[in-house]
């Protein structure tokens, strides 16, 4: 047990300390060191995203003191990759609203995106304590998925990423103690899945390997799952009710989510020496904001 808490010392120094000088143009770097700049896309989307963006900053500029337009200004900016001004559009506004959980779990998320874990775990914890007296509600969908309406609330996303936030930090008993957190304020199928898989995670990674199978035994194939189908996926392998070779892994983020998954069950059910090529091509994607390319080069980087 001590040398485990040392390992989880270790990893949360190594990984905290990722905030260096960027070169123009670079958001951030990985946690292996590579330069992370906003991804390439198609003069079509890049037009769309961009005219989003200059929509949300005129609502800005009339409600300068509006939560709601800070944050989607600064999330248009996100979806164009550039993080780094999404930041600091946070930051201003809490700067106006300091202690607001919509803005601190934004800003979090950010932070996570850029891999500065320290800050978005600070951001994170403080989110959680304003979410005391600040009621649960659904947030919208900025790029929704067909045939699904929004389904996650800021509740649920102040402790999903909180938790997140942990795993890749390497403190997997407080990843579980998250996880749980947020599993509590799960309201529908899509949400459980996506939490109860990172549980799994966390469970093995912290030696509960009852306690991972017994988080898993609820999840059924005939589950109201649209949108997190990897994670679905992913929770019916780890409870025996999926073979692997059936597994169908897609692109964008979800694929990565869904890669990430693989990876990691290879290394805990065989060996860093099975994982390792998978982690490595995955820390290496082009989709270097989506969670799976962030836990990718986290193991990597332990």
């Amino acid at each position: 047990m001590a040398n485990r808490r040392f390992v989880v010392a270790v990893s949360m120094c190594l990984l905290a300390s990722c905030q260096v000088a960027l070169p123009p143009g670079v958001e951030a770097r990985s946690l292996l060191g590579r330069a992370l700049s906003a991804p390439e896309l198609s003069a079509e989307v890049r037009a769309q995203r961009e005219a989003n963006l200059a929509v949300a900053r005129e609502v800005l500029a009339q409600q300068p003191e509006s939560r709601e337009a800070a944050i989607w200004v600064g999330r248009r900016l996100g979806y164009l990759g550039r993080y780094r001004e999404a930041l600091e559009v946070y930051s201003e506004a809490l700067g106006r609203m300091p202690g607001d959980a919509f803005l601190l779990r934004h800003r979090g998320h950010r932070y996570l995106s850029v891999r500065e874990f320290d800050r978005a775990r600070a951001d994170f914890a403080a989110a959680v304590i304003a979410c005391r007296t600040t009621p649960d509600e659904t947030e919208p969908d900025g790029l929704p998925v067909p045939g699904r309406p929004p389904h996650s609330t800021l509740h649920f996303n102040v402790h999903y990423h909180r938790a997140l936030v942990a795993f890749v930090m390497g403190d997997f008993d407080a990843s579980v103690r998250g996880w749980l957190d947020c599993l509590a304020v799960c309201h529908n199928d899509e949400s459980r899945v996506a939490v109860t898989h990172w549980l799994w995670c966390a469970r093995i990674r912290s030696g509960d390997a009852a306690g991972a199978a017994a988080a898993v035994s609820g999840i059924t194939t005939g589950m109201d799952v649209v949108e997190n189908k990897s994670y679905h996926q992913l929770c019916l392998l780890y409870a025996g009710r999926l073979p692997r070779e059936k597994i169908f892994v897609g692109d964008g983020s979800s694929g990565a989510a869904l890669r990430f998954g693989l990876a990691h069950y290879d290394l805990v059910t065989e060996g860093l020496d099975v994982a390792r090529s998978q982690l490595e091509k995955l820390a290496a994607d082009s989709g270097w904001a989506s969670f799976g390319v962030i836990a990718a080069e986290a193991e990597l980087a332990r």
